[in-house]
Formats: structure tokens, C-alpha cells, sequence
């Protein structure tokens, strides 16, 4: 699945993966694989994320495991094969902290400002473009989104003025007509308030209230995502990137 964003150029902030979580919806065919590692076209989706984020610019990885993550560790090691530099923040995967958790566990290895994708989206978008939108924004935080109207998932955000103005995992029917694309800016400052947050924590409640506050950006994406937490689109991207090597 190629694009002009292919040989995007490095300088951009590293890239923070939410892979630990325990894919409860895949689990019907992950045959006990941790969602990162099952075979999207016959490659590890991890692989595919690593590697189509290297190809969009990014050089710095921090994995955020949990379940399964001394297999995922064993099989990325230090990321020097795919041209990336990868650490590891870790959780327990007996008291998981939830996705926004999960980023409050890796602030110490995260600079001021970073990425954030989820562990199991795919997505095409010219990162660039994403960093350069977040920075004319002036805004701490910046949500990527697409024009969904309801077709691969249920709509979750509303958008004006260049932000997102409403944002919720329960939107009810018609309450929205895009949807959280799958990946983020931050900057630690939007974190502030959360740090002794109870876990688990998600990471939708913390861009939520940003939304709420006027303090969330919001960039469109021309292309649509592609994910694996369901059975029914990780056979759709299986089958799309068969015979893609990476």
C-alpha cells in the first residue's frame, strides 16, 4: 500500500505503541498469538506497524507491553533490524492500567512531545503532514479523524474550527460522524492532571476531557484506517496486504 509518504524524511517525535492490552475481541482466532505478533499477509503486525512507521519518519519506538510482552520483546529486540531504535515500558499483565495507563507508565522514556498509536491500527496518513498540523495548531494535544459516517465503525467525534469538540467511546447512533483515526500528539503537559489518576485509566477519557476544555486538535485524514481488534477487519487487512513483505 504505497504513498508519497513512503520516504518521508526522519525529525519526527518518537512514536509510542499501545501493544499490551489483551485483545479480548481477536481473541476467537489469535490462537494464543498476543494481538502484536499474529501474521497480517503472512508478516507479525508488529512488523507492519514498525515498518510503515519508519517509512513515515518516525526513528524512535516505545512499546507499551503487558500481555505477552516477553514474546513481543524477544521478537522485535531493540529494533535495530527494522531501522528503529525500540524500548520497552512494561506492565503487569495481571493488573493492567488501562491505554491511557499504559502512557502514564511510559513517560520516562518520552520525550516532551510524542506519538501515540494504537496497538492494533494500521494507518496509511503522512505522519508529517500530522506533526506539522499539531504545531501550527498550538494546541498540547492533537487527534487524528476521519469522515466515517458510521461505515467501518461506530462514529465517535465531532468536530469545528479545527478541533475536536466531542469525544466518546459511547456515542450513541447518530451522535457523530467521525471517528478517532488511531493515532495522537501529546505533549506531556496534557498529562499533567492524570498522573495519580486511579488505574486503569483509558486513554479516551483523557482526550475527552481535552475536547471538553477546547484543548484538542483535530487533523483529517484523506485515508481511510484499517485495524485488527476485530475478527472481521483483521481478515480485511490480512487479505490486503498479502503478498506485501512489509
Amino acid at each position: 500500500m504505497p504513498s508519497a509518504a513512503d520516504d518521508a524524511p526522519g525529525g519526527l517525535p518518537p512514536m509510542a505503541i499501545l501493544c499490551g492490552g489483551l485483545g479480548t475481541r481477536i481473541a476467537p482466532v489469535a490462537a494464543g498469538l498476543p494481538k502484536s505478533l499474529l501474521p497480517v499477509g503472512g508478516v507479525p503486525f508488529i512488523d507492519r506497524q514498525l515498518a510503515l512507521a519508519r517509512r513515515r519518519g518516525v526513528r524512535r519506538v516505545v512499546l507499551c507491553v503487558g500481555v505477552g510482552a516477553d514474546r513481543i520483546e524477544a521478537h522485535v529486540g531493540d529494533g535495530r533490524h527494522h531501522g528503529l531504535e525500540v524500548a520497552y515500558a512494561r506492565e503487569d499483565p495481571a493488573r493492567l492500567m488501562g491505554t491511557g495507563g499504559a502512557i502514564l507508565n511510559a513517560l520516562p522514556l518520552l520525550p516532551e512531545v510524542f506519538f501515540v498509536l494504537y496497538g492494533d491500527s494500521y494507518l496509511t496518513a503522512d505522519y508529517g503532514l500530522v506533526y506539522r498540523a499539531f504545531l501550527e495548531s498550538g494546541y498540547p494535544a492533537l487527534m487524528t479523524v476521519y469522515h466515517n459516517q458510521g461505515r467501518w465503525d461506530a462514529s465517535n467525534v465531532r468536530i469545528a474550527g479545527g478541533r475536536v469538540v466531542f469525544y466518546t467511546k459511547r456515542a450513541a447512533p447518530g451522535e457523530a460522524e467521525w471517528i478517532d483515526y488511531g493515532l495522537q500528539i501529546l505533549k506531556r503537559q496534557a498529562l499533567d492532571r492524570w498522573l495519580d489518576a486511579p488505574r486503569p485509566l483509558d486513554l479516551s477519557e483523557i482526550l475527552g476531557a481535552l475536547a471538553c476544555e477546547g484543548r484538542l486538535a483535530a487533523w483529517e485524514s484523506p485515508e481511510r484506517f484499517y485495524e485488527i481488534g476485530r475478527p472481521e477487519s483483521y481478515a480485511e487487512l490480512d487479505r490486503l496486504l498479502a503478498g506485501h513483505p512489509s
